[in-house]
């Protein structure tokens, strides 16, 4: 299958590839987000040396790096059958033969999973730290270090108790992907059909290739997600007991937070935890990437800090699904009632579900409006709004809160009418904002009113789904 997406992070790993300095570069990110695909196909075509650590011992580890080495041609082969110590098979990284066809040339040496090896190794950070500082950092070579335990790259790799702290010339943390390019796994799907899938999926490759484009939506999430057997249908316990040992606590607070509980108390209540606890295991599944916390698009920086106004959400969009209509229905699954799950319980709820997605990808087409200079002005915060008796689904503003554009998204089978204007005019009456614009996202379109208002008034932009998945 063609590589899709991933094209900021290529042009990152390319412009570190060129540079004439050595290169030491900490990659990391959730798990299932692409980042050994995306290292595959940065290497392709580069000599190199792509080293994927399994759960194993040292020796174990030593072992399986002195034959990819031996392989690779390092020298040392003549003489031992492996390395002794990591001190020994990193310093033979210099040896390695250069492909002279290459443009560059440089040694490219990967380490996929590398905290498997810290773990089995715990002085090795401190090895490789001695040997860059020595002679690695004078040489023509670019390493990677790749993980998916992203508490542990932080705390571990990248914090000032680690040797290695300093050392990096860049760290890249992978994000899911954006919706544009999430879609393009379904090339053939229609506009609502690719919405409604990356509400269900998110950005996460490994997720959106369990789909068949071939077959229609409803097929694939029965047969893909609700049936016993399938990766999808495990993946959420796979990976929570990946990542987790009190599962069933991990699992009570998303599911808390999946039926509306997105406050501490509330979801403290829910659980039956203390406040206290309950804000430990959130911490951990925000570091994750399973939960956020979200904050008004015009928070000031002590809520931040104090924690004021902000509300959890999972930030997951295939956890949000799962825990939404799979979790709960495990009984008749596992009797094999998919048909009447999706009927019943996920059909007439699929639209309503996919609203907040749809609110997300709206921002993120702003975002990416605003990185290409189309918006009316350069925007510094864009995000959601809300107060205790109203909430705007996307807004935008200026540095100086001079200027300000608000969006209402709405995900249903109407056309927006002037009541939707009308209403977003009223509740932007509460910020601040001396020019402003008016974004109406919509999935069945506008009413001619609507249109005819649009056409007279610039300060009202109206964006249809062929918008949203086309031009800017």
């Amino acid at each position: 299958m063609r590589f899709i997406g991933r094209a900021n992070e290529l042009d990152y790993l390319e412009s570190s590839y060129a540079d004439k300095r050595a290169q030491l570069v900490i990659m990391y990110g959730r798990r299932r987000v692409g980042k050994t695909e995306t290292l595959a196909h940065f290497a392709a075509g580069k000599p190199h040396l792509f080293f994927s650590a399994q759960s194993a011992t040292k020796d174990e580890q030593l072992a399986a790096f002195s034959k990819q080495m031996f392989a690779a041609g390092a020298p040392a082969a003549r003489y031992i059958d492996r390395y002794p110590d990591w001190q020994t098979a990193l310093s033979d990284l210099v040896t390695l033969p250069r492909n002279s066809s290459n443009d560059n040339g440089r040694r490219l040496v990967i380490f996929d999973e590398f905290p498997y090896l810290v773990k089995s190794d715990p002085s090795l950070p401190s090895v490789l730290q001695n040997l860059w500082d020595r002679t690695l950092q004078h040489e023509d070579i670019m390493i990677i270090l790749c993980g998916s335990a992203m508490s542990f790259i932080e705390k571990e790799i990248l914090s000032e108790k680690s040797p290695l702290y300093g050392r990096a010339t860049g760290i890249l943390k992978m994000q899911p992907m954006p919706y544009w390019d999430a879609t393009a796994f379904l090339p053939d799907y229609t506009d609502e059909d690719k919405t409604l899938a990356y509400a269900i999926l998110g950005g996460i490759p490994h997720y959106l290739l369990q789909f068949d484009p071939d077959d229609d939506l409803q097929t694939n999430i029965e047969n893909r997600i609700l049936r016993k057997g399938t990766a999808l249908y495990s993946e959420v316990e796979f990976l929570m007991h990946q990542e987790f040992r009190e599962t069933a606590t991990y699992n009570s607070i998303i599911q808390a937070v999946a039926l509306g509980a997105t406050q501490l108390n509330d979801i403290a209540q829910k659980t039956l935890l203390s406040p206290q606890k309950a804000s430990t295991y959130i911490a951990n599944l925000i570091e994750v990437g399973l939960l956020e916390r979200e904050f008004p698009a015009n928070a000031k920086t002590v809520e931040f800090s104090k924690g004021m106004r902000g509300l959890y959400h999972i930030s997951d969009n295939f956890f949000r699904f799962w825990f939404a209509f799979v979790f709960p229905n495990r009984s008749n699954l596992e009797f094999g009632d998919i048909g009447g799950v999706y009927r019943y319980d996920i059909e007439p709820q699929l639209h309503t579900f996919a609203a907040s997605a749809f609110e997300h990808m709206c921002a993120d087409w702003l975002r990416r409006c605003n990185a290409a200079g189309t918006l009316p002005f350069h925007a510094n915060i864009i995000g959601r709004w809300w107060n205790s008796k109203d909430e705007i689904d996307v807004v935008a503003g200026n540095r100086d809160s001079t200027r300000l554009l608000l969006g209402e998204c709405k995900f249903r089978n109407q056309p927006i009418d002037m009541r939707v204007l009308q209403e977003l005019r009223r509740k932007g009456s509460q910020l601040r904002g001396e020019q402003r614009w008016y974004y109406l996202f919509s999935l069945n379109g506008f009413t001619e009113s609507l249109r005819n208002l649009a056409e007279h008034d610039d300060s009202i932009r109206l964006i249809d789904m062929k918008t949203l998945f086309g031009a800017r």
